[in-house]
């Protein structure tokens, strides 16, 4: 297989993965509390296992990328997963550079891999090339910097919640 059907079956899987993402946190409301943990347990380490196939792209004419999830949107999204969330959204997780643990919260972690993935499926939906080589650009590196981290920061709290639900260790949790 020639690396570029590689490129584009990696990428054209990633945006699978990613449209389900998007589709189930833009519906959020409508699930339990004990469906949206199992969910996010399987597609976040799918999602991070599709990203780390991504090959870089050399180069990208940043005017061709644009973000499309507005404030107003990310805050939607934001205040949805903290209220469905509410029991357990936040978690601490240890600072090497401070050397100590810091708050942080679901909300905040799930609502940033959104952003990054709505971005590049609207990129994919225009179907504008330069635009999509730009958007694999961008995918690589927000993947390096940002909801990369997020999504493996999560799979330890998301694991930890789903092994107190099933050994009946419930104290400080809130499962529906």
């Amino acid at each position: 297989m020639s690396e570029e059907n590689t490129t584009f079956r990696n990428t054209s899987e990633l945006l699978t993965v990613a449209n389900e993402y998007c589709y189930f946190i833009e519906n959020i409301s409508k699930y339990e509390t004990d469906d949206i943990i199992e969910f996010l347990r399987k597609i976040l380490p799918m999602l991070y296992l599709k990203g780390c196939l991504i090959e870089p792209v050399e180069e990208c004419d940043d005017a061709f990328m644009q973000r499309y999830v507005t404030e107003e949107t990310y805050q939607e999204i934001f205040n949805e997963i903290r209220n469905k969330l509410s029991g357990y959204n936040e978690f601490y997780e240890f600072d090497n550079e401070l050397k100590e643990p810091v708050a942080k919260t679901m909300a905040e972690c799930l609502t940033d891999i959104y952003q990054d993935m709505k971005d590049i499926l609207t990129v994919f939906m225009r179907g504008i090339e330069p635009e999509k080589i730009c958007a694999v650009y961008y995918l690589n590196q927000w993947f390096t910097d940002r909801w990369g981290a997020q999504a493996t920061t999560l799979l330890p709290v998301l694991h930890k919640y789903f092994t107190d639900k099933f050994s009946g260790n419930n104290a400080g949790t809130d499962f529906d």
